[in-house]
């Protein structure tokens, strides 16, 4: 039986993590936690943990609730993570340039993984701070048993609420930032007339920066025009970005939103946009909210994964 990559909203584990400790009795929600649970211990599915999930866990500020929601990701996920778009974007380009130039490439994107320090792109887990004291506890107890301690504690969080203890909850900034850039985006295609053909036009500019610069230094390590292979024609480039799984999942996400005038912004679309988008060009399934899902579901053709938003339509997706 191949291995299924499920990827499960926030939203979603709070719902199974609550069936789970008995706060709810859902008995179509209880079949569902029975599968997952099933098929995650024997090994037949995966349930990665992304950045937004130790994200949004460390957010809960009251350390109970925080340790018993983290405690069932754990358990279910066995810290396996998905990595982030950006992480994934320079092996995607390169991978796909050289198929085209017949080349073979020396890297390919990684996305699944164990751990925080692969869904956090973190080059080299530190546990100890002293060196000496890390190699006795693994000579002691083994590589894994402080894996999964570690682990286990990263995905809980501290016994007391946050901030505390020098522990603060995580930033805002950069989701700020990036909330400002796509109300400035909202605003420009008002000022010049909004038409989906603009949005569409706008988006794809404004994705195409950093593709401008990774074609620019694959060019460079290979000695070969790149450029060659990607603006044959007007939409060469497009098509090009468009093809790459997590980049063109994101690119097809913002396009959908800035289309629609109605479309209001919010602070945590960052973080829906990035995981989201990286997990339909990936896994198998993907279990999103509402806004979100409907979005991806208009592109399904053009997704690795199958999109539903209702979480009770999982044991069908994971058994088909």
């Amino acid at each position: 039986m191949a291995l299924k990559r499920v990827y499960l909203d926030q939203r979603d584990w709070i719902t199974l993590a609550r069936q789970h400790y008995g706060r709810t009795d859902d008995k179509e929600i209880a079949g569902v936690l029975a599968l997952i649970r099933e098929a995650s211990a024997a090994g037949h599915a995966s349930f990665p943990l992304s950045a937004a999930h130790y994200i949004e866990t460390f957010r809960q500020r009251d350390p109970a609730r925080r340790r018993r929601l983290g405690a069932f990701m754990a358990e279910i996920s066995r810290f396996h993570a998905i990595a982030d778009a950006p992480v994934l974007l320079e092996a995607e380009v390169h991978a796909s340039l050289c198929a085209r130039a017949g080349l073979r490439p020396t890297k390919q994107p990684k996305p699944f993984g164990r751990g925080v320090v692969h869904a956090l792109s973190i080059d080299k887990p530190h546990y100890f701070e002293d060196a000496d004291l890390e190699k006795r506890m693994i000579a002691q107890f083994g590589a894994e048993a402080v894996f999964d301690y570690f682990e286990w504690a990263s995905i809980t969080g501290p016994n007391k609420a946050l901030p505390a203890d020098g522990i603060a909850l995580p930033s805002n900034e950069f989701a700020q930032r990036q909330l400002d850039f796509e109300r400035e985006t909202a605003e420009k295609l008002q000022k010049w007339g909004h038409s989906s053909d603009r949005a569409h036009r706008l988006v794809l500019a404004q994705e195409a920066q950093d593709i401008v610069d990774l074609v620019n230094k694959e060019s460079a390590a290979t000695g070969i025009d790149m450029w060659s292979y990607v603006t044959s024609s007007r939409q060469a480039l497009t098509d090009f970005m468009l093809s790459l799984p997590a980049k063109g999942a994101i690119c097809r996400l913002r396009m959908s939103a800035h289309e629609d005038q109605r479309f209001r912004w919010h602070k945590g679309d960052l973080n829906d946009m990035t995981a989201l988008g990286t997990a339909a060009g990936y896994c198998d399934v993907v279990v999103s909210e509402k806004h979100w899902g409907s979005i991806l579901r208009r592109h399904a053709e053009h997704l690795h994964a199958k999109v539903t938003s209702n979480l009770r339509d999982l044991p069908q997706l994971l058994l088909g």
